[in-house]
């Protein structure tokens, strides 16, 4: 009995496997913006009693979201959070609190001076998504919708709220970087198993210190599509 594929059956796999990676990396064709991860930040699950190390990055794509009612369009595009478990050993799942209003966003000129904040507008849509928890399994990463808006004049938000946001033209020649911080929080539960009758004071500063942790997003250049 021979072993070993032949050529034929050598040639079919190996298009099986090219035709995964490129649809692993479909994806990437419509990204808009990405910064960088930020650095982690030791996030304390109090019922484990250890910390779980999370970061996170902004992400601009293009694309429209599934709830939009209007008419097609190739000019939408979405605002995201990634988050990511970045323990550097198995542990287990830690619940995060995602609020998009918790989200902090600064853009900035070639020089570093702050662009004003956009001011809001009417609106008859929704309101901000979340704030919610979320489940973040070891080695695990998530996306987190922040908001809609448009590809060119490009939307960015400084926040959860859908009515405010800075809008780029393609036309605008100016260079400008993205930024931002972001609030995580994680549960109390256990908070009464390993204080017992301390203090209110004293569980609240200890539970700000460790369960209150901000993320810090690397800026990002914005260029808006053509």
């Amino acid at each position: 009995m021979k072993h070993g594929l032949n050529i034929d059956t050598k040639f079919t796999a190996l298009s099986i496997l090219l035709s995964i990676c490129l649809s692993c990396f479909a994806d990437e064709t419509n990204i808009i913006a990405k910064s960088g991860w930020s650095e982690p930040v030791g996030l304390q699950n109090l019922e484990a009693g250890h910390d779980h190390s999370i970061r996170g990055r902004l992400l601009i794509l293009a694309g429209m979201e599934p709830a939009y009612g209007g008419p097609k369009t190739d000019n939408a595009a979405m605002t995201f959070v990634e988050l990511q478990n970045a323990d550097g050993a198995y542990s287990e799942n830690v619940d995060v609190c995602f609020d998009s209003m918790k989200l902090k966003c600064t853009l900035t000129d070639a020089n570093g001076k702050e662009v004003p904040k956009p001011m809001g507008g009417a609106w008859g849509g929704r309101g901000p998504m979340g704030p919610y928890w979320i489940t973040l399994p070891y080695n695990s990463t998530i996306r987190l919708f922040v908001n809609c808006g448009e590809k060119s004049p490009l939307s960015l938000y400084p926040n959860g709220e859908p009515w405010s946001h800075w809008s780029i033209s393609s036309s605008d020649t100016n260079v400008y970087y993205l930024s931002g911080t972001l609030e995580l929080c994680s549960r109390t539960n256990g908070m009464a198993k390993i204080f017992g009758d301390a203090p209110q004071a004293f569980k609240q500063n200890y539970y700000e210190q460790n369960c209150i942790k901000t993320l810090t997003f690397p800026k990002v250049k914005i260029s808006v599509p053509k």
